[in-house]
């Protein structure tokens, strides 16, 4: 699990999938939706103790039937990660003692591809710990199994709506989340009160303009600036996946505002994220819009705070939310299948996502999980509240090239915003045969 991209920590190569992300990998360095941290190396071996897993995992009841069986998990969790997977495994088997959990690290880059082979094969785990983004090639594979029928509406209701999203595809639900991945804005105490944040974009922008030590950080490619479409009222598609960019809202004053932000001294809105990343932690502009992936590098130099992004002239700014989950196996038998769920439930609980936040840092997609401890996290937890789920369409593929471009070109260059804005809906929808 890692970010956003990177998510953002970690880039997919594979399939139909593949060539999203790719594309996506080409725009986006190390933030955007991939898990934040995807070095290859061999999973941990070591388990937390248990009166650590105790002190982690404090609320957590045993299921009132005594379960019995066993199961395999494949996953590819590493540091952080890795140790939180093992004390919720430790934690599980303290509560189901009759319950055995064989795990198998594989890669991340060769994950997605291993296991669609295996269940080719007749064979494979009984869940699949995996991001959202390679639902379209699993489900068509039919993979995974649909839970639509399994998990109740109430138990939908634990997690935040958008990470459950994630996980819908075509309006069949196929998988519970874990984590998720979303950016918003990281404040600099030294230079800025984070209570101080205007409520508005322009009130943003105006208080940028008042000097540089205020100024604003945002990295422009699509995922970390997406947000702001929302917020002028604009829409990527409809409901046929035709792009309706240029036809309600406006895009295009949207657009003149990331202009205005660029042309303001000690802010920035440009392509490189490794020197956006450095001056905010030099203390050069007070606003940063990044995800969870950056608190660890941050933190260890500033004095921060995170809040929501300010809402623009038609309503909240709703940055994309991109998850993690677990998946199950399509051909589970009758009586490994109620022990599979059985899992992947605790594994989304209130009291898992303790050690994801504790251990690993992640964002819990469970919303009762208590995070006063973690003040940034809490931060991205209240971003979350106004987000969109992580597109699945297949004219996304597009969307990552020309909507990149759509920024560039009017940021970085003089094309007129409504012109560029009309322009791009045109090559996306001609990419797409709409």
């Amino acid at each position: 699990m890692k970010p956003p991209h990177a998510a953002l920590r970690r880039p997919l190569w594979l399939l139909g999938v593949g060539i999203l992300l790719l594309v996506w990998a080409a725009g986006c360095q190390k933030p955007s939706p991939e898990p934040a941290s995807s070095p290859q190396i061999a999973a941990p071996d070591s388990t937390p103790a248990a009166g650590q897993l105790q002190q982690l995992l404090p609320t957590a009841t045993p299921t009132p039937t005594p379960l019995a069986g066993q199961l395999v998990l494949w996953h590819s969790w590493t540091e952080g990660d890795a140790d939180a997977l093992s004390a919720i495994l430790a934690e599980y088997q303290r509560l189901q003692p009759g319950i055995q959990i064989e795990t198998l690290y594989v890669a991340y880059p060769e994950l997605a591809q291993a296991y669609l082979e295996a269940v080719a094969g007749g064979g494979g785990p009984d869940l699949l710990l995996a991001p959202n983004w390679w639902l379209p090639d699993l489900a068509a594979a039919k993979a995974i199994l649909p839970l639509d029928g399994l998990v109740t509406a109430e138990e939908e209701k634990i997690y935040w709506p958008a990470a459950l999203e994630n996980f819908r595809l075509q309006g069949e639900l196929y998988g519970l989340p874990t984590s998720y991945e979303v950016v918003s804005v990281f404040v600099n105490r030294t230079l800025a009160d984070p209570a101080s944040i205007p409520t508005t974009l322009d009130g943003w922008l105006a208080q940028a303009q008042q000097g540089p030590t205020l100024g604003i950080g945002l990295y422009n490619n699509l995922y970390h600036l997406v947000w702001g479409i929302s917020a002028y009222g604009a829409r990527l598609f409809d409901e046929a996946g035709t792009s309706v960019l240029d036809q309600a809202g406006d895009a295009a004053g949207y657009l003149r505002w990331l202009r205005a932000l660029s042309q303001t001294p000690g802010s920035y809105v440009d392509p490189d994220y490794g020197m956006l990343k450095d001056r905010f932690r030099k203390g050069e502009f007070a606003y940063f819009v990044d995800g969870p992936w950056a608190i660890g590098e941050l933190s260890e130099v500033l004095d921060l705070a995170v809040v929501p992004l300010p809402a623009g002239p038609a309503g909240a700014s709703e940055p994309w939310l991109s998850a993690d989950g677990v998946l199950l196996h399509p051909a589970l038998s009758a009586s490994q299948q109620p022990l599979a769920l059985a899992f992947a439930r605790f594994l989304t609980t209130a009291e898992s996502g303790r050690a994801l936040a504790s251990l690993a840092g992640r964002l819990p997609a469970s919303r009762n999980t208590p995070l006063a401890d973690y003040p940034l996290l809490q931060g991205f937890a209240r971003q979350a509240a106004e987000a969109q789920p992580l597109p699945l369409l297949p004219e996304m593929a597009p969307l990552w090239g020309y909507g990149g471009d759509l920024f560039v070109k009017v940021v970085d260059g003089d094309a007129d915003p409504a012109a560029t804005v009309v322009e791009t809906a045109a090559l996306i929808n001609d990419a797409t045969g709409q």
